[in-house]
């Protein structure tokens, strides 16, 4: 229905709201994740979407993909989740030597905004969307491995996944 496919996307803005402002480092984190899942919170959020109108976010800048990801399992229910992504262009222009392989720039999802989640010190790890994944069954035995591509859709993903 027209109803419910508005709703979710009006929902998935929301969230990705809230995730580019609040997700980093769980040690850098200045909102705790059970507060951003909380009933309350999520009441909140909830009640600013119009079900006659969509929000406006405002426009994003499109960028080139590059990401690669990749599950392989065997018979024996081995599994691998493996994502390579070197951010931007070239990643951070660093070849580690006899290997060709460049190596990833995401300390740039760093911030220099101060009092930011993302803002720039030692010790932080910058929040990204290299998520490669497994689902598990109740008693913890991986039974999928995923993954997703795609920059900023890549947590809207696994949530969908």
């Amino acid at each position: 229905h027209v109803e419910t496919v508005h709703a979710s996307i009006e929902a998935m803005k929301l969230a990705l709201a809230d995730l580019y402002r609040h997700n980093a480092d769980a040690d850098a984190m200045r909102v705790a994740a059970r507060d951003l899942l909380s009933d309350a919170y999520v009441r909140e959020r909830a009640a600013l979407i119009d079900p006659a109108r969509a929000g406006d976010p405002g426009h994003g800048t499109p960028r080139p993909g590059g990401t690669v990801y990749l599950a392989a399992a065997d018979e024996s229910g081995m599994m691998v989740s493996f994502i390579q992504s070197n951010y931007m262009g070239f990643g951070s222009g660093v070849v580690v030597p006899g290997t060709g392989i460049s190596l990833q720039n995401r300390g740039h999802c760093f911030t220099a905004e101060a009092g930011h989640a993302n803002e720039v010190a030692p010790r932080k790890r910058p929040s990204h969307t290299i998520i490669p994944a497994f689902a598990m069954d109740a008693d913890g035995a991986p039974r999928m491995a995923f993954g997703v591509m795609g920059g900023p859709m890549q947590s809207q993903g696994h949530v969908q996944m």
